[in-house]
């Protein structure tokens, strides 16, 4: 079977904004996670396919320029699970079976090189967990992908879903170790303390950090009546619930 990982993602710097994260240089995140997946890929014997919006192409070809055995994908249907539906299928045509990962997840080859491994050794899926109960890198057989149609955006129960649905359907399932993906500030802070990240990445997330504090120094946000307060949630949902 050959190999392929399709990275399912935005382009960079409209990741970036998506995800809240405003300082000068926040799509060099993603472009770093891009990148660091080009290098997993081509380490695993997998060929690199971007999953993107016809739009976020251009912005994608001038990052990446350079990488070889690149391919590309459209995102195509009005829904989220209608698109990842859609990626999978044209995936599976091209190699028979492959893997998507998020454009917001750094990039873990241990992780990758399992999931090849337990498909090539018979497994019907091969799903990484997402902290907050989604799904960060997962590969499903062609007769499964209609259960991608269902996902829904913002939903916290993407993996508890798709495993009872799998189970009901009798599939072997390998469930990797969970990979870390960034939602915004919160799971950035968190990426710090719980991935062994390189160097400059590590500087890299730490002045996306730090950009917002200077900021709200700055300009303090008004104040808000004390009955209508609430619990701020930068948190946004994983990979499977946000295009």
């Amino acid at each position: 079977m050959a190999r392929l990982l399709v990275l399912f993602a935005r382009d960079p710097e409209r990741q970036a904004r998506e995800k809240g994260l405003r300082a000068p240089g926040a799509g060099q995140l993603f472009l770093q996670f891009a990148r660091g997946w080009a290098r997993t890929a081509e380490g695993a014997g997998a060929r690199l396919a971007v999953a993107t919006p016809p739009e976020d192409r251009p912005a994608w070809r001038r990052a990446l320029a350079g990488t070889s055995e690149l391919g590309w994908i459209d995102q195509r249907g009005d829904s989220l699970g209608a698109r990842l539906e859609d990626v999978a299928r044209r995936a599976a045509a091209l190699c028979g079976r492959a893997v998507i990962v998020g454009g917001d997840v750094p990039p873990a080859p241990a992780s990758l090189l399992e999931a090849f491994s337990r498909l090539e050794s018979g497994a019907d899926a091969a799903i990484s967990p997402a902290p907050d109960g989604g799904v960060s890198l997962l590969a499903l057989s062609s007769s499964d992908l209609d259960l991608l149609r269902g996902i829904r955006a913002k939903r916290r129960t993407v993996l508890r879903d798709l495993l009872r649905a799998l189970s009901r359907r009798g599939r072997r399932v390998a469930l990797l170790r969970p990979a870390a993906d960034v939602d915004g500030r919160r799971s950035l802070r968190a990426l710090l303390r719980r991935v062994a990240i390189s160097a400059p990445l590590r500087e890299l997330i730490r002045d996306v950090l730090r950009f917002r504090v200077a900021g709200a120094e700055t300009v303090p946000p008004p104040p808000r009546p004390r009955a209508l307060s609430s619990p701020s949630d930068d948190r946004a949902p994983p990979f499977l619930r946000a295009a």
